[in-house]
C-alpha cells in the first residue's frame, strides 16, 4: 500500500514543557490506525499538529507527498478532513446545510450538486432523515455522525477523529462506533485518538500507543492487546480493562 500520510518529527511545545517530542508516523492508503495513550500525552495535538490546527514548532508533514506549508494549508486540509469531540457544527444550519457548505464554498460546487452529495453522505451514516433538523434537535451520537458526513462530503484522502464518542453518553457511542467501522471496513484512510478498545480490536489495522509525548510502541491490534512490549503499555491496558475486557 502506498503511504499517503507522512508525519515527520513533530514537536510541539508550550513554554518549558514538550508536549510532542519528536512524533513521526505514515498512515498507508486505506489503512486506520488508532492511537491509544493517559491524557494529556499529546494524542489531540498530535492530530491539531498535522492538520496544523495547532503549527507545529518543528518538524513537517506531507499528504500524498506534497508537504503542508503556509502556503498550501487550505488547499491540503480539503484532502485531510478532522471530525472533532464536540462535534464543532454550526448551530444555526441545518443538518443539511452542515455538509454541504464545503463542498459549496470550498470546492465550487453548485448547490445542487452539493445537495446530491451530501445527501448521499448522510444516508451513509443513517442520518437522511434528519436532513432538515438543526444541530440542537439532535442527539449527541446524531450530531457527531452529521460532522462524519461532513468530513465525508469533501471527499478527503485522511479522515482524523480526535475522540470522536468521548462527549457521548455510553448508550450513544455505539452508533457512532458502528458508522467508523463500516468507514474503516470499506477502505477509509483513518487516524483515530480513541480509548475504545472494541473499535481498536475489530477495525484498526494498527494501534500507536503514546505517552509523555512520544510514541511508545505501535503494532497490530492483536500484539498490543494481548502482548505488548512495553509495561506502560501494559499497565494502561490494565487500567482500561477494569472497564472492558483486553
Amino acid at each position: 500500500m502506498s503511504t499517503v500520510l507522512r508525519v515527520e518529527s513533530i514537536v510541539k511545545r508550550y513554554s518549558d514543557h514538550a508536549v510532542l517530542n519528536g512524533v513521526s508516523l505514515e498512515l498507508a492508503r486505506g489503512e486506520a490506525k488508532v492511537i491509544m495513550g493517559p491524557s494529556g500525552t499529546g494524542k489531540s495535538t498530535l492530530l491539531r499538529c498535522i492538520n496544523h490546527l495547532t503549527p507545529p514548532d518543528e518538524g513537517r508533514v506531507f499528504l500524498e507527498g506534497e508537504e503542508l506549508t503556509s502556503e498550501n494549508i487550505n488547499k491540503i486540509r480539503q484532502r485531510l478532513a478532522f471530525v472533532f469531540q464536540d462535534f464543532n457544527l454550526f448551530l444555526h444550519l441545518t443538518v443539511l446545510d452542515n455538509v454541504r457548505i464545503g463542498p459549496r464554498r470550498i470546492l465550487g460546487q453548485s448547490k445542487e450538486e452539493a445537495t446530491e452529495r451530501a445527501l448521499t453522505e448522510l444516508r451513509r451514516v443513517g442520518l437522511e432523515d434528519r436532513a432538515n433538523y438543526y444541530p440542537a434537535q439532535l442527539s449527541g451520537g446524531q450530531q457527531q455522525r452529521a460532522s462524519i458526513a461532513r468530513a465525508l462530503a469533501m471527499d478527503p484522502k485522511v479522515i482524523l477523529f480526535d475522540e470522536p464518542t468521548s462527549a457521548l453518553d455510553p448508550e450513544l457511542t455505539g452508533e457512532v462506533v458502528a458508522v467508523m467501522k463500516q468507514l474503516a471496513s470499506e477502505g477509509m484512510t483513518m487516524l483515530v485518538v480513541s480509548h475504545e478498545v472494541a473499535f481498536a480490536r475489530s477495525a484498526a489495522d494498527k494501534i500507536i500507543f503514546m505517552e509523555g509525548g512520544y510514541i511508545v510502541e505501535e503494532a497490530t491490534p492483536e500484539v498490543i492487546l494481548r502482548n505488548p512490549r512495553s509495561d506502560r503499555t501494559r499497565g494502561f491496558l490494565k487500567a482500561i480493562g477494569e472497564q472492558e475486557a483486553v
